[in-house]
């Protein structure tokens, strides 16, 4: 307005540039523009300018929002536009609609937070399956013995490796505690027992976890001898489950399970096969996925091998990694034996140098979210019902990860404490000052 009162020029950094101001005979700053020869009200044709960053800008917006019922960001900041013209108007608007409880609550919008640290056993040279994650696929059909008979179900059992994601996977009836301990039976007699499995909350893990730990008791209080007994005892199966409804903590199954089902339909399509047809499909399936590298290919045409699952399956034994570090030494001072060692661990030194280098990359840019406080009003996720059904609850307390940044919260609802990630939760906004 001083630029203005003096006939100078408006300044080329200045947001009113484009807009072409002029101050009227009673001192108000007003929007020039190039609708000059319209026919609309003086008001509309030349709206009053006002600052962004100003309360009363906030309450005029605020106003035209009520006025609206609670209309759109272009259908508020049109009728805010018929007689002001707030600088920088989507932003003001966006904000002003985004600290609305009503709109909130009619619209919620999932938080979000950065992504986390890689847990320490996905970034710790072990035995392959040592730590392992395991999920169901399905059903698919098996044709019945007899001809007259209905199809029956059965379902894809998937145990993935967290160090070298190796896939192993089984074929079980059904969905029951039985036959998911059957298929880990088989998956240890094959791949040796693991000492951390991961899964899922499904009812039938809850039942195998209960199982599995009665057992260890069982075998600590009973004494038996015997090498496999006696280690299986000593070790116990630890098993960790994600949250309830939070299959983005399981993304490395996930991600598996997926690649599996791609597969099985591109082979099989609608069709059946026998129980023994299809053992040989998921087998193929099975070795087609350990196939898969790790590692980006290089541009060197003269460098064939690329690291896969498979060489940590082939090229070591069931035992842990050796103590004797050959991988420096020249092969034709080693033994047989030690050749054999030199080969395994310049598997796991490409997958130290190489693996865990694309892995360090971050591909999602979130700022770390703090707004998960005790005490805060959210709106939990129900995929069953609509937003506006979704049910009040307050958080009473955080679980934090490694790095102190929120990803699982405690709720108290009206039918008692629950625990949810933060994808199912929307930030209801504080009371508006």
């Amino acid at each position: 307005m001083r630029d203005l009162g003096k006939g100078y020029a408006i300044s080329k950094r200045s947001d009113l540039r484009l807009l072409s101001p002029f101050v009227d005979p009673d001192g108000i700053l007003r929007v020039g523009g190039r609708l000059k020869l319209s026919e609309q009200p003086y008001l509309t044709k030349h709206p009053i300018l006002i600052p962004s960053s100003h309360p009363f800008t906030r309450l005029v917006v605020q106003h035209y929002h009520l006025k609206l019922l609670h209309g759109g960001g272009r259908v508020t900041l049109a009728a805010i536009r018929q007689e002001y013209w707030p600088i920088q108007g989507r932003r003001v608007v966006n904000s002003v609609m985004r600290n609305c409880f009503r709109c909130t609550r009619a619209s919620p919008v999932p938080a979000k937070q950065q992504t986390g640290q890689l847990p320490l056993q996905r970034i710790t040279p072990s035995r392959p399956f040592s730590v392992t994650g395991v999920d169901y696929a399905g059903p698919v059909y098996i044709t019945p013995i007899h001809k007259r008979a209905a199809p029956t179900k059965a379902y894809l059992s998937i145990f993935v490796c967290f160090v070298t994601k190796a896939v192993h996977i089984d074929l079980v009836s059904d969905l029951s505690t039985p036959a998911f301990l059957s298929a880990l039976r088989r998956f240890i007699a094959r791949r040796g027992c693991p000492t951390h499995m991961h899964s899922d909350n499904g009812k039938n893990f809850e039942g195998a976890r209960n199982e599995l730990h009665a057992l260890y008791q069982l075998l600590q209080k009973e004494k038996i001898t015997g090498e496999i007994a006696t280690d299986c005892a000593n070790e116990g199966i630890q098993w960790h489950m994600i949250p309830p409804k939070a299959p983005h903590f399981g993304g490395l199954w996930e991600a598996a399970v997926k690649v599996a089902k791609k597969h099985l339909y591109r082979q099989l399509g609608n069709a059946m096969l026998s129980i023994e047809d299809m053992a040989t499909v998921l087998a193929e399936i099975e070795s087609a996925m350990n196939s898969r590298p790790l590692i980006p290919l290089t541009e060197d045409p003269n460098d064939l091998a690329v690291l896969t699952p498979a060489h940590f399956l082939i090229g070591t034994s069931q035992s842990a990694l050796p103590d004797a570090d050959v991988s420096q030494m020249p092969i034709g001072r080693l033994d047989h034996y030690q050749r054999l060692q030199h080969r395994a661990q310049q598997f796991w030194y490409q997958w130290t140098t190489e693996y865990l280098q694309e892995m360090q990359k971050n591909n999602k840019h979130i700022t770390p979210n703090t707004a998960f406080q005790p005490g805060r009003l959210v709106v939990v996720v129900d995929e069953f019902l609509a937003p506006v059904k979704w049910s009040l609850a307050r958080i009473i307390s955080t679980c934090p990860g490694p790095d102190g940044l929120t990803r699982v919260v405690e709720l108290r609802t009206s039918k008692g404490i629950i625990r949810r990630p933060i994808t199912k939760i929307c930030l209801l906004p504080y009371k508006e000052e």
